[in-house]
């Protein structure tokens, strides 16, 4: 028998995090498995997914729609015993939500020697290919300069290697390092890494982050197991959702007085404070075909180190 949860569960003063927030199913899930069912490596009850989405006011319709929709697009395997369906991440979903981890829980902005790397695309490349890569060489937080050319300040050579794997794209992108040639004026790159990198967005993106997460704060302490993992949810959903558009620039590359910094601060201290409680609302709830889903993984608790 699938256990019942409503938004009803949410106090007023915290239901209004979710305020003016447009969630889809696809991509709510998609969070949901990268920060909580990824480092498991567990499939889940599709009555145990609807359940968690009730909290956020989605329809089992809307679950059932969004959960076959994404194994239709590789990112879920679903199996069938008996009558219930359960859905783990596949390979590629798997590998999708680590690139995304790389970014997400590194919460102290990077240190930066000076040097970049550059992702030259050949122009023969066909367009559908080219899109694809972009939208992946976006999301590992490259710039598109021109085109064919893309910049990253510190981009992790292996996540690069496999996103050009998956993309079978090894053979089309040539990967070059370039700094900066001393003597030379450092207010063009700037100038370019603004427009290049559309930091006023991001800017406003980040104080909207830090204005609708920062008063729950002062409630920590006082959130039950469901508002914990309601607010960790929507955390990380909407912090990933910046992050998208976030660069991760260094600091050296940064407008002076950054809102991203205050926001990553703001995001580790609300994860410290919420992980507990929500892991224990998973444990009661969540299904797997081997029973209960597995105590905290050493991964979730080394997001913290």
């Amino acid at each position: 028998m699938r256990a019942r949860i409503s938004n009803d569960q949410i106090s007023a003063r915290i239901a209004r995090v979710r305020r003016g927030l447009v969630l889809r199913a696809n991509s709510l899930l998609i969070t949901i498995y990268g920060d909580a069912i990824a480092p498991r490596r567990q499939a889940v009850w599709l009555g145990s997914l609807i359940t968690l989405m009730e909290l956020f006011g989605l329809s089992s319709r809307l679950v059932r729609t969004s959960a076959f929709r994404l194994s239709a697009d590789d990112w879920f395997t679903a199996t069938r015993i008996g009558r219930r369906s359960f859905y783990g991440l596949s390979d590629t979903g798997l590998q999708r939500v680590q690139h995304a981890d790389r970014r997400i829980y590194e919460f102290d902005l990077p240190a930066w020697d000076g040097h970049w790397t550059l992702a030259l695309l050949d122009l023969k490349m066909r367009a559908s290919a080219r899109q694809h890569l972009r939208r992946e060489l976006l999301w590992e937080g490259f710039g598109q300069v021109l085109p064919n050319l893309y910049a990253h300040p510190h981009a992790d050579p292996l996540s690069l290697k496999e996103i050009l794997k998956a993309a079978q794209a090894e053979d089309q992108v040539a990967v070059l390092q370039a700094s900066s040639i001393e003597g030379y004026s450092r207010k063009p790159l700037q100038a370019i890494m603004l427009d290049t990198f559309k930091l006023m967005e991001v800017e406003l993106a980040w104080k909207q982050f830090i204005a609708r997460f920062a008063p729950v704060v002062e409630y920590l302490a006082d959130l039950s197991q469901a508002e914990a993992f309601f607010v960790r949810t929507l955390l990380i959903h909407e912090y990933r959702r910046v992050l998208l558009r976030d660069p991760n620039l260094p600091e050296a590359l940064l407008p002076a007085g950054w809102p991203g910094i205050q926001a990553r601060a703001l995001c580790e201290t609300l994860y410290r404070g919420l992980l507990n409680n929500s892991e224990s609302f998973l444990h009661t709830l969540v299904e797997t075909p081997e029973g209960p889903l597995m105590a905290t993984p050493l991964s979730v608790s080394l997001r913290l180190a």
